[in-house]
């Protein structure tokens, strides 16, 4: 005698069908347990005298049940999940003498002892959003040959499937249960009815939560074999629910006749008759079915192809797949891929064929077929073109400034970078990132190594010479990814003036000191010298960074502040009263978002050209923010004290040591030495072009010198160059507002003053340098020389300058020359 599962509606799992043991049991007319068998195959051969007996067979209970069962042995509890379905059968059958002594049963069929729940939530509103589903009241046990027994009324018999969290417009997903069967409420005549004020009192049921607004929402799906009064949920049945939300006060079940169209997107990405593999693609099956008549099983078959490369729903492969329409009143999707590692000429034709049988046996058949090619798509910005020769077929279309496209290829094609005139062609790259260089000469031979790349050709403007107009300390570099190049044989602007007199540079190397930001190289990716000019290439990021350069012996000549920024100072350049031209943000500013502290720029000790960091946070005492220093270099300060004052304390040290901080000269009460109150030991008064000298000959004539940390065009102004500035209002801790040219206002950051070790004032006040070296007092008019201090413009309250020692590191905002 065989052994097989009875059919359930829309199997779609292969373990539903499974029978992985067999209870079998044969009783004689008293009753009796006559026989028993316990086994994993399907097929029973047993031995007994002729007679009238009753089978009955418990399969998929996972264990052997024994010669004499109980009743609460033949008990299954509800899961969650079920590995195998539990499975039973029980007859009478007839045992006849047979002539050779052997008698072949009918094949039995054993039922499953739980019922499938699938469900396909949709919600038809746009301000309504899927929370959650969970199917409750479901029974705790039931036993396996008595599956139509009356439900049990004690609320303690049944339990709550988990929640399921959702998202979104759309739900679908599958359950099972065990039979309960709560009978029908005729009174129930339509559907908005079938709800928990007329249910049973431990009837199963879908509760669907979601919210609308604020408003939270829960719908009630309670299951049965109609929409209305049956509440009976029985084992061995599939029961489907589509539902649609139509609001907060509708719940619609109901099921529509069909039509029928079966296509497929392949040919959404078909270029000359070719198609590339751009994700995943799909099979739609858009049914519309009134009668209920519509197809409910396909299957798909493909006739050629590669069978290892072709999956289907999720994954399955193999040449034959069989499948549910679930959903008969709209569209089924199903995905597909054909992936190969790379497509030839022999597996390049995917041809499948899709079969539907509707409820009343009718098939039709849709053949479908493609040609694959691998694609190389090509991503053309500003700066050239380029020429593919050899490819099956070449379709370029606009792609936002430049061009897009795309070259279809069973084998290799050459791809030739084509760059515009005044541009150089800078490489192949395998990321829209440019990170991964796949080469960097004109001609590159493209062999397919899968069925899709993209490749990026970049094409660079020349060379910006950066000292086109003049030379300087600081060069503003507006682009990413750009090629600069400066003059590295001039000091500063190079400008004999007052008791300073350049010198030519010459070095062995350049390289890169000192960087913002926190990834290596992302401002100045790279940089090289040629015995004259320094030349480099700007990263992804904006910023700033220190170029130095080096003699033999490993010491910095000369270095240059590099300001990254896509900033014009001529565009956005602000006219104070005094009639100067000021930048509208601090020298090294990122941006004017002044939240941030890139905002505040960079610091100098007074007269030095190299930058300091600017602060961690607007933070009273904040330490500085972290910079990425290269080679043996790092930031330092040192306290001359400790060493030879005279040797440290010079204009020459602080340029062979462009990171270093130079305190002033701090010595103990009991040593011969005095205190020093400036970075240098002898102060210099004109390192920023002012050109006082001594005592009270103050001077307001200003040039710029080589030591000026201004870009060209550009210098560090005068204390006179402020005149007729006022405090407007403070957004502590980010910024001071100040009013210039009458009524307008412009914003200083808050950055306070740096010592060395931390910013004093940070988050309360905001300084700025001038080159004065004697203290102005604005208020007053009055102007005091003490050979070791300078004006500072001070913003905050109603005090506009400030004397400030010269050792002190402070913003400088630069104006026109």
């Amino acid at each position: 005698m065989a052994v097989r599962p009875d059919p359930m509606m829309t199997v779609t799992r292969a373990d539903e069908a499974m029978i992985r043991d067999l209870n079998f049991y044969l009783y004689n007319d008293n009753g009796e347990i006559v026989l028993h068998r316990y086994q994993t195959s399907a097929t029973l051969r047993f031995e007994c005298l002729p007679g009238s007996y009753r089978i009955r067979i418990a399969a998929n209970m996972g264990r052997d049940l024994g010669e004499n069962p109980v009743s609460e042995d033949f008990i299954v509890t509800h899961a969650d999940e079920y590995d195998m379905l539990p499975m039973s059968y029980e007859d009478d059958v007839a045992i006849i003498p047979s002539a050779d002594g052997v008698l072949m049963l009918p094949a039995v069929e054993v039922q499953r002892c739980v019922a499938k729940v699938s469900y396909n939530i949709s919600v038809k509103p746009a301000d309504i959003e899927l929370c959650s589903v969970q199917l409750l009241s479901v029974p705790r046990s039931v036993s396996v040959f008595d599956m139509a027994a009356a439900p049990s009324d004690n609320p303690d018999d049944y339990t709550d499937c988990p929640e399921t969290a959702l998202t979104g417009p759309q739900a679908a997903g599958d359950c099972y249960l065990l039979p309960n069967r709560q009978g029908t409420v005729a009174s129930i005549t339509d559907q908005r009815q079938k709800n928990p004020d007329n249910a049973p009192a431990n009837a199963s049921y879908l509760l669907i939560r979601a919210v609308r607004g604020e408003k939270v929402l829960a719908y009630y799906v309670y299951l049965g074999g109609n929409n209305t009064s049956d509440f009976n949920v029985r084992a061995n049945v599939h029961y489907w629910f589509n539902i649609s939300i139509l609001g907060d006060s509708e719940v619609d079940t109901r099921i529509s006749s069909y039509t029928l169209h079966v296509r497929d997107d392949f040919d959404d990405y078909n270029y000359g008759g070719y198609c590339l593999l751009d994700g995943t693609r799909y099979l739609y099956i858009d049914v519309d079915s009134p009668d209920g008549t519509a197809p409910t099983r396909g299957r798909l078959e493909v006739l050629s192809g590669d069978l290892k490369c072709f999956t289907f729903n999720y994954g399955d492969k193999g040449a034959v797949h069989d499948f549910d329409l679930y959903d008969s009143a709209g569209e089924n999707a199903y995905e597909m891929e054909y992936y190969t590692p790379v497509y030839t000429a022999d597996n390049s034709l995917l041809s499948y064929r899709i079969t539907l049988t509707d409820a009343l046996g009718f098939t039709q058949s849709y053949d479908f077929s493609h040609r694959m090619a691998n694609a190389a798509i090509i991503h053309t910005d500003d700066g050239g073109s380029v020429r593919v020769e050899g490819a099956l077929h070449v379709e370029t279309e606009s792609e936002g400034s430049g061009e897009r496209t795309v070259a279809l290829c069973m084998e290799n094609c050459t791809l030739t970078a084509v760059p515009d005139a005044g541009y150089t062609f800078d490489g192949w790259y395998f990321d829209a990132g440019y990170d991964h260089l796949l080469s960097n000469e004109e001609t590159f031979e493209f062999v397919p190594a899968g069925p899709l790349r993209h490749i990026y050709p970049v094409f660079m403007p020349g060379e910006i010479q950066l000292d086109a107009l003049n030379t300087a300390n600081c060069y503003i570099a507006p682009e990413p990814l750009r090629d600069y190049s400066f003059d590295a044989t001039v000091q500063g602007n190079g400008c004999a003036t007052l008791n300073i007199t350049p010198q030519r540079l010459s070095g062995a190397y350049a390289r890169l000191v000192w960087e913002t930001g926190t990834q290596a190289n992302s401002v100045i990716s790279s940089l090289g010298y040629d015995g004259s000019r320094i030349c480099f290439r700007t990263g992804t990021q904006q910023g700033n960074a220190l170029i130095g350069l080096f003699n033999a012996g490993g010491e910095c000549v000369w270095s240059w502040h590099i300001w990254v920024a896509n900033y014009d100072p001529e565009s956005s350049s602000q006219k104070y009263s005094s009639g100067d031209i000021f930048m509208d943000r601090n020298l090294g500013a990122v941006g004017t978002d002044y939240t941030k502290v890139t905002a505040c720029g960079l610091y100098y000790q007074w007269g030095r050209k190299d930058p300091f960091p600017y602060p961690a946070s607007f933070t009273n005492n904040a330490r500085p923010a972290s910079f990425i220093y290269h080679d043996s270099y790092a930031y330092g300060t040192i306290r001359p004290e400790d060493y030879d004052a005279r040797e440290v304390m010079s204009v020459e040290w602080a340029t062979l040591h462009p990171t270093t901080f130079i305190h002033k000269a701090d010595y103990e009460v009991d040593e011969p030495e005095e205190d020093v109150l400036d970075w240098l030991f002898r102060s210099h008064h004109n390192l920023w072009g002012n050109t006082t000298e001594q005592g009270y000959d103050v001077s307001k004539v200003c040039r710029k010198t080589i030591y000026d940390p201004c870009p060209p065009g550009w210098r560090v102004p005068d204390a006179c160059d402020f005149e007729g500035i006022a405090m407007s209002q403070t957004q502590l801790p980010y910024c001071v507002n100040i009013v210039y040219g009458g009524t307008k206002t412009v914003r200083y950051p808050a950055g306070g003053t740096f010592d060395g070790d931390s910013y004093s004032g940070a988050g309360t006040y905001g300084q700025v340098y001038t080159n004065t070296p004697y203290f102005w007092n604005f208020d007053y008019g009055a102007s005091y020389f003490d050979g070791v201090s300078c004006t500072s413009i001070y913003l905050a309250g109603t005090r506009r300058t400030t004397s400030e020692l010269r050792c002190q590191a402070n913003p400088v905002r630069c104006i026109k020359e």
